[in-house]
């Protein structure tokens, strides 16, 4: 019995050394494959964007091989979860000690700050020169600390941007409470303090490549006007303080191709245009009118310029103008855009392709806006011209064909046909300024070769909402007489230019969907202007006019090669017909003129039965 015991506990015990052996060789082989590793170079100073962001990589790899579908799908609480575990498990013990120590240093400081205060130790001045003190410490202990030898995406801080921007925080928040609060120093000097550490986060962002610093120096940048109030009479002085702004904005963009930043500089400024009468610098309509239109003439000119000279400096191949790391929320936005474009029937987007054609296309949009609000007195004619002329430099320049990005070239051709129709839109009058830029619609979609597609996608829009002006004014019954007459017109105009738009689109496959919206659309419109023309004549003339288009809409869908849609679009029409003849003429019409109304329509609709017959339209083809 005994030896039986031992022989059973020698068995288990050889099994677990067995086991231990399996084991330890497992961890030999992990930590083999660790030490073998390339371990990463370091880089030197600084953040060097030459790296590459492996969340992006992996995104545009996807990207490319079109994300195909793993094996067993996740739900949205699972991607949360994992994304908040490789969140937490990605941060090492000293990322959290910095972050926490730097906390509570802040929060002592400032409870300390609050305690002297109420105890009465610390008078205005010493607490301006406390913080003055206290962010030049934080400031160098910045330059003292190293930079980090770690790829990191430039959102990311580490512990020598912390310092930094606590450094530019505390300083920020001194020179308002010197100004502000205890009116140590003038308005004039706090923004001038404010605009220096502008340009010392510009340059740190620069410098560290981190975008943050960028963000901090636009938004504080823009805001300083609003939260520090200028005297009345300083129009030129904030004219040319958001000029520097802006070239602040767009050198960072230029050199760093940080989308968020052009995106801030471009909604701050025409926002700071927009509320300039709230900073007290313009008193009346015409105080600081010429260096405010010069402002937006040359700021309107550099954000059309902007995009493509970014991509023109990265052609160059120089370390001083960097990439931006694509993101996965760049791609996905990415992928939106390819969508829109194959909707369209253009081609891939790039990082930036929203940067070059948002910027370009609204710049002078918004500049002409503005400034017929400054320029009250300038008849709104003159802004059209502009316009307009914008829209032949846009054409002259594409015709060329001097870009090397062909994207440039398509921006070009579509700015031409955008800013030239709105431009003609001011010019001409109401209405006539719609069969004007119908016209215009017209020669680009039938101009197809010449014009790419995203010229093509602005005619199309313009035809559009002409045809709804014509509808929506027809039916809102407001003008009569010679007003009415020219709105007839132009309707008639309008509908002309679409019927030639829906058949071109038609004759392509691609298009062939767009050409019977836009056919169906100018086909209710013709019936809306026929009605509202005829109706206050004599209501029978409408009824006949139907019948008569009815009638001409089958017979031609009877020809070779015709589309289909004639056919529904003419029997829709007898349908009408015969609803008013039931409905409305039946009643309303006298009893002579209701006999005759009866027999023309009664014999078009013979008529067209004849012509419908396959034995007809043979004689006819004949």
């Amino acid at each position: 019995m005994d030896s039986s015991r031992e022989i059973e506990f020698e068995a288990r015990l050889a099994r677990i050394e067995e086991s231990i052996s399996v084991l330890q060789r497992s961890v030999d082989a992990i930590l083999a494959g660790i030490a073998a590793a390339p371990t990463p170079a370091a880089t030197g100073p600084g953040f060097r964007d030459q790296r590459r962001d492996p969340l992006a990589e992996q995104v545009f790899q996807g990207r490319a091989s079109g994300f195909p579908e793993s094996s067993r799908p996740g739900t949205t609480a699972d991607d949360l979860g994992v994304g908040l575990s490789s969140w937490f498990s990605s941060r090492s013990p000293e990322w959290w000690l910095s972050r926490l120590g730097i906390g509570f240093m802040i929060l002592a400081v400032v409870i300390l700050y609050g305690y002297a205060i109420d105890k009465g130790w610390i008078t205005p001045p010493i607490r301006v020169l406390a913080g003055t003190l206290l962010g030049g410490a934080l400031f160098w202990a910045a330059t003292r600390t190293p930079h980090t030898d770690i790829p990191t995406h430039p959102h990311a801080l580490g512990l020598r941007e912390l310092f930094f921007g606590g450094a530019l925080a505390i300083w920020y928040v001194t020179a308002y409470a010197a100004s502000v609060w205890y009116q140590l120093i003038s308005i004039p000097t706090a923004r001038l303090a404010f605009f220096a550490l502008a340009i010392l986060s510009t340059w740190i962002a620069l410098q560290e490549r981190r975008e943050i610093f960028a963000t901090l120096a636009i938004v504080t940048g823009f805001a300083t006007p609003f939260v520090l109030q200028a005297p009345a009479g300083s129009m030129t002085e904030l004219s040319l303080y958001m000029g520097l702004m802006t070239a602040m904005g767009a050198t960072i963009y230029l050199m760093r191709g940080w989308p968020s930043i052009v995106w801030m500089t471009f909604v701050a400024f025409w926002l700071t245009v927009a509320g300039v009468p709230n900073t007290g610098a313009r008193e009346t309509a015409a105080h600081g009118s010429i260096a405010l239109t010069i402002l937006i003439v040359i700021v309107a000119a550099a954000f059309v310029r902007i995009p493509s000279l970014r991509r023109q400096l990265l052609h160059l191949g120089s370390s001083r103008y960097t990439p931006f790391p694509l993101s996965s929320g760049m791609i996905r936005l990415m992928d939106v855009l390819d969508s829109v474009a194959a909707a369209l029937g253009g081609g891939k987007s790039a990082p930036d392709s929203l940067v070059l054609w948002l910027l370009p296309l609204s710049s002078p949009i918004l500049a002409v806006a503005f400034l017929q609000d400054i320029w009250t007195a300038v008849p709104n004619g003159i802004w059209g011209i502009a316009l307009v002329l914008l829209g032949a430099g846009a054409f002259a320049l594409a015709r060329r064909g001097n870009q090397a990005d062909a994207e440039v070239t398509h921006l070009e051709f579509t700015a031409a046909v955008l800013w030239t129709v709105l431009g003609v839109g001011r010019i001409a009058s109401t209405p006539e300024w719609i069969p004007l830029v119908s016209a215009i619609a017209a020669f680009v979609i039938l101009s197809s070769p010449r014009f790419p597609v995203g010229a093509r996608a602005v005619a199309k829009a313009t035809i559009a909402m002409a045809l709804l002006a014509i509808i929506g004014h027809e039916l809102s019954f407001e003008d009569a007489g010679l007003v009415h007459l020219r709105w007839i017109l132009s309707g008639i105009a309008t509908v002309g230019c679409a019927g030639l738009i829906a058949q071109t689109l038609a004759e392509d496959a691609a298009e062939k969907l767009q050409g019977m919206v836009f056919a169906v659309a100018a086909y209710l419109a013709g019936l809306t202007v026929v009605w509202r023309a005829l109706e206050p004549v004599w209501p029978p003339l409408v009824t006949t006019s139907y019948a008569v288009l009815g009638a001409v809409l089958l017979v031609m869908s009877r020809k070779p090669g015709s589309n289909q849609l004639l056919r529904r679009l003419g029997g829709v029409t007898m349908l009408i017909v015969v609803a008013r003849l039931l409905l409305v003429d039946l009643s309303s019409v006298e009893t002579i003129w209701r006999v005759l109304l009866f027999l023309v329509c009664g014999a078009l609709f013979l008529y067209t039965g004849y012509r419908l017959q396959p034995s007809a339209a043979g004689e006819a083809e004949k």
